[in-house]
This record gives structure tokens, sequence and C-alpha cells, in this order.
């Protein structure tokens, strides 16, 4: 691009953005209109931390993965200078960027101050302290000319000359501040002070994590960050190369469209905000599934018989645990377990262990026939699934 004819001008589609900013609407209302337990929120800040640290470091070439950022993340924050004087880059990265994201959401609390210059010095120093020393200094503009990108992504881009960066960046704040940015929904605005920045790359290393931050930070102050911290990281990094290829895209003319980015975005944060619906929905079905299953127990369908026996309790009991799905956010409700993987559990064998394999079929049968689970078979393998019917909340 032609530094020369730089602008903060583009081009936006609005109305063709109109189908994802409902679906962004009707979500965090579905989201914000349940009051979650402090374990839950806990559990789901905790969760959307560790994929937003993992995320935008793992952009940046990190590559700790998701589970080792979620055992280092919190025990990095807290150490002692000692120990982080003993860490690697790339744990420094994971410290720093955990440490990012507290500041920002101490900062950009909603009716906050409008993000200044400062904010975004401070953040890349937060950001790349000790760990990005190459070509870097923490908190100061580059002195240098920089290169990014590469053919794989659609080419090459080359940053803003270093000699305008702090006249540049001032006029950023205003564009960001500007009543024209203010008059589009805070996710759409959050997604356009991304592009500018990372576009305008003002550092010598940590531009994408500070964007990012930046973004993270107008969706905080337009109330958008729904139970807990999460951004659009984790998305962008499950799909880098649309995300890198978009970006490169947008600003092959002046004034940039920008459209393909945006519509991008906006998809992806529809889609983290699905995932917390999911997250919830989970925990809430099997909450009720729990307290129906006791209400079934003690329904009692004569002197000696109950709706459902202690056996088939405890059956029903172990699969709320055990068909949780692995990702939390994930739109399947329930883990599927292999019938002939569940009659080798050592607990279930415990509970069958005074029956014949026969009675445990049988009550297998029986719990499917009043709809408390169901069976699927898997073509290929003819193998048979078994998962929770959560429609027996409303039979029981």
């Amino acid at each position: 691009m032609d530094w020369a004819k730089f602008s903060f001008n583009f081009n936006l589609d609005v109305e063709g953005l109109l189908p994802d900013v409902v679906s962004i609407e009707a979500y965090r209302e579905a989201a914000l209109n349940l009051v979650l337990p402090p374990d839950w929120r806990e559990q789901l800040d905790k969760l959307n931390r560790v994929r937003a640290v993992h995320g935008t470091t793992a952009l940046e070439g990190n590559p700790l993965s998701e589970a080792e950022v979620a055992q280092q993340i919190e025990t990095l924050e807290e150490a002692e200078q000692e120990v982080v004087n003993r860490m690697s880059k790339e744990q420094l990265q994971i410290r720093n960027s955990g440490l990012g994201q507290e500041w920002v959401r101490q900062r950009f609390y909603p009716g906050s101050a409008p993000l200044t210059v400062s904010d975004i010095l401070e953040l890349h120093k937060m950001t790349t302290q000790h760990s990005d020393v190459t070509n870097n200094v923490p908190g100061r503009f580059r002195t240098f000319s920089v290169t990014v990108g590469s053919p794989e992504v659609g080419g090459v881009h080359r940053g803003a000359p270093h000699d305008r960066l702090s006249q540049l960046m001032n006029e950023y704040i205003e564009f960001v501040s500007s009543r024209r940015l203010m008059a589009y929904h805070p996710v759409i605005r959050a997604l356009l002070s991304h592009f500018f920045l990372v576009t305008i790359h003002p550092f010598g290393d940590g531009n994408g994590r500070v964007s990012r931050l930046v973004e993270a930070g107008i969706l905080f102050q337009g109330g958008y960050n729904v139970h807990g911290f999460y951004g659009l990281s984790n998305y962008f990094y499950r799909n880098e190369t649309e995300y890198k290829t978009l970006l490169q895209k947008c600003r092959e003319s002046v004034p940039f469209d920008v459209t393909s980015f945006v519509i991008f975005g906006l998809k992806g944060f529809a889609r983290e905000l699905k995932g917390i619906n999911n997250f919830i929905k989970t925990k809430l079905n099997r909450v009720v599934y729990r307290t129906m299953l006791v209400r079934a127990f003690n329904t009692r369908t004569g002197s000696r018989r109950r709706l459902i026996n202690q056996r088939e309790y405890n059956l029903l009991d172990f699969l709320i645990v055990e068909t949780e799905p692995n990702d939390p956010f994930s739109d399947s409700p329930s883990k599927r377990i292999k019938l002939s993987e569940l009659r080798e559990v050592p607990y279930i064998q415990a509970v069958y262990r005074n029956v014949t394999p026969r009675t445990f079929f049988r009550e297998l049968t029986r719990l499917r026939q009043m709809g408390f689970i169901y069976f699927t078979q898997v073509e290929e393998s003819r193998e048979w699934i078994i998962e929770l019917d959560f429609g027996a909340i409303g039979r029981y």
C-alpha cells in the first residue's frame, strides 16, 4: 500500500452486516438474561481467558498448547520476580498476555474514558516486556521500517513510515473516538479499530496482540464481554489463514474495503457468543436432569416399585457426568458413549455385579423406551452409541 495516500477512510456494506449483528444481539441477550452461580462464572471466565491467551500468543508463533496455557497461566501471573527472571520467552508471553487481559478488564469498563495513545503504549509495554526484545522496545514506537506477511496470506504489508508514527497514532485515537465510528455497533467498531491499528503496525513486535487487546477493550466498554473475558483471539487463531488473508485483502485499495474482514469478525463473535450459550445450556441441562432424576427415583408406581430402580438411577447419574462434552462450548449437548465401552466401565460393572448381562441390557432398553436415553448406530462400524435424552426433563 502507498502510505502517501493513507487515510482512515473506508468502505463498509452495512446492510450486508445486519444478519450477523442480529445474531450477536440474540446470543448476547440470551446469555445476559441468565444469572449464573459463582462457580459457573469462575469456570467460564477462566476457560475464556485461557482460550484468548492461547489464541493471541499462538498467532504470534508461541508453541504452547491450550492445555499448557491453562496449566500455567495463573501460576505465571502470580510468580515472584525471581521466578519471572527464569521464565522462557514462551512462558513470559503467556504471563504478559494474561496480565494485559486483566488490565483491559479494569480499564475499559462501560462508561470509562476513551482509548488514548498512553493506553496503547501501556498495553504494548505490558504485553512485550522481557519477552520480545529483538527489534522491540516495550512501550515505545518502532524507529525503523517493517514489513509483515507472506505470499501464502496474500502478500507482504509494509507498516507506516516510522517517522510518521506519532502523528498517525494521534490521528488513530481521534478516529476511534470519532462520531463516525461511534455510530457503528460496538463489535464493528472494535473490528475496525483492530484493523487500522494492525495496519499502521506501530511497534517492533506485539502489534497483533496489542490490536486484539484494544479490540477486547472496546468490547468491554460496549458491554459485550458477557460472563467473563473473551474476544476474538481464539476464533482468529482457529481461522488463522483466513484472518491474515482478509487483513491483507482489505488493504489492497484506498479507501480500504473492510467489509469482508468485518463480516468475518462478526460471524466469529456470534460464534463465540453461541459458545457461551452452549456452555450455560450444557450446565443447566445437567442440573435440571439430575433434579428430574431424583424425582423419578422417588416416584412410586406401586407398593414395592419405583419409576426407576436404584441400578437405573446409578446408571443415569453416571451418564450425567461422563457425557459432559470435552469442549464445553460445543454445539453438541452431550458426549457420546459406546455401548460396548459402557459395559466395561468398572463403576457400571459394580452397579450390575449381582445381575446377569441380560438384566443390564433389559434396563437400558427400558430407559430408552421411557425416554431417559436414546441409542444411535454408527453406520460404518454398526456400533451402538448411548446419549442422554434431555427431553426427559419435560416428561418427568
